[in-house]
């Protein structure tokens, strides 16, 4: 996509993931590179994916969301803060793109992005490749070291101790068979579960 507009995104992008939760700008570059690699392999627009994946959790900037970082980790999906961020977001990642004058067709379609992004069969049922690789993307973000050093930051360094970190584990199991439908992001999340020892921790 265009240089200058990404640069953009990035200025007004970074100090809101820096108001949202801890990491959460970390994690936005990651999903950048994960899209940037997923595009070279699969089927998309970039100037949808870039811009949806700067933007796409800066509502927790918006919200509190201590219920989402008291619950345990297989239980914060089910969360009023989960919900609302992705309402928010998408009201502020519509602004921002009118703000920059981005083209209004595109805009759209990252809006809607957003508006679901953390819900998998909402992101299937656009049948858009776009959605897709934003939705893995920002998934395959659950599977690697970083993300498990992301995941102490937000839920405490003990989140994977116990029965609720084994329901997290099984969750993520599970993810590995639904959340990803490309060749590419297939063999991604399973590669980053296996370096990471992921599946070892309980």
């Amino acid at each position: 996509m265009n240089k200058s507009i990404e640069k953009r995104l990035e200025e007004i992008a970074k100090p809101l993931l820096r108001k949202g939760r801890k990491g959460d700008w970390e994690h936005v570059t990651r999903t950048l590179d994960y899209g940037r690699y997923l595009l070279q392999h699969e089927e998309g627009e970039a100037d949808i994916i870039i811009p949806a994946l700067y933007l796409h959790d800066i509502g927790w900037s918006q919200i509190k969301f201590q219920d989402f970082t008291n619950a345990p980790p297989a239980l914060a999906n089910h969360t009023r803060s989960k919900y609302l961020h992705m309402e928010r977001g998408a009201e502020l990642a519509n602004k921002i793109l009118q703000d920059i004058g981005y083209n209004p067709v595109k805009r759209c379609v990252i809006v809607s992005i957003i508006s679901v992004h953390d819900i998998p069969e909402k992101i299937f049922a656009m049948e858009n490749p776009s959605a897709t690789l934003v939705m893995e993307a920002d998934r395959l973000d659950r599977y690697g070291l970083e993300s498990l050093r992301r995941f102490e930051d937000i839920f405490g360094p003990d989140y994977l101790k116990g029965e609720d970190g084994q329901h997290w584990i099984a969750y993520l199991r599970e993810g590995l068979k639904s959340w990803f439908k490309t060749r590419t992001g297939i063999t991604s999340s399973k590669a980053l579960a296996k370096n990471s020892g992921l599946f070892n921790c309980v």
